[in-house]
């Protein structure tokens, strides 16, 4: 299956199929360079755009603008090419670049982060919800910390295929 993954819930514009990713920092730049950067990410590994089945978007936590960016980019993409669109956490595919009991923190506005648990072997199981907390609040020492890591493109790609194979559509983007 032909899955493209598409996140801009952080600083990294993050494209990602089941066997390739690509990460770029873009800070508040995605919607500039989203269309050209997938264009050559496709070429360069490639997939034809008519060839994909699925697209994964993520769903954050993060900023409204740049979530909404992939947001519209992955409605869009799905509208003309007729493949459905599915969500998957920004911070459930950051946790996948570690193992074991995994702690992913994205820095957000006004000194808070939002974060969440995952426990992770194969795609990351979450164990505490995606919370906005002071960043002085963080839990410290209960689990291996992924500080601003991008998500990974590849396991959003994986963990929005799991949800679409248990029968579930959603995407519901997370504003904390």
């Amino acid at each position: 299956m032909n899955v493209l993954a598409i996140d801009t819930a952080t600083p990294y514009l993050v494209l990602g199929t089941l066997d390739a990713e690509r990460t770029l920092r873009r800070g508040r730049r995605h919607a500039e360079t989203l269309i050209a950067d997938l264009e050559a990410f496709l070429s360069g590994i490639g997939l034809e755009p008519a060839r994909l089945d699925l697209i994964v978007v993520g769903e954050g936590p993060g900023s409204y603008t740049g979530i909404r960016v992939a947001v519209a980019t992955a409605m869009g993409l799905a509208r003309g090419l007729d493949v459905p669109v599915v969500g998957a956490s920004s911070l459930a595919a950051a946790a996948a670049r570690a193992r074991g009991r995994v702690r992913a923190a994205f820095e957000a506005r006004n000194r808070q982060v939002y974060t969440a648990a995952y426990r992770v072997e194969d795609l990351p199981a979450e164990q505490e919800p995606p919370a906005r907390l002071a960043a002085g609040a963080l839990p410290r020492g209960d689990a291996c910390l992924l500080w601003n890591a991008p998500p990974s493109g590849r396991a959003l790609a994986r963990l929005g295929l799991a949800r679409w194979n248990r029968g579930d559509a959603r995407l519901v983007p997370v504003y904390l």
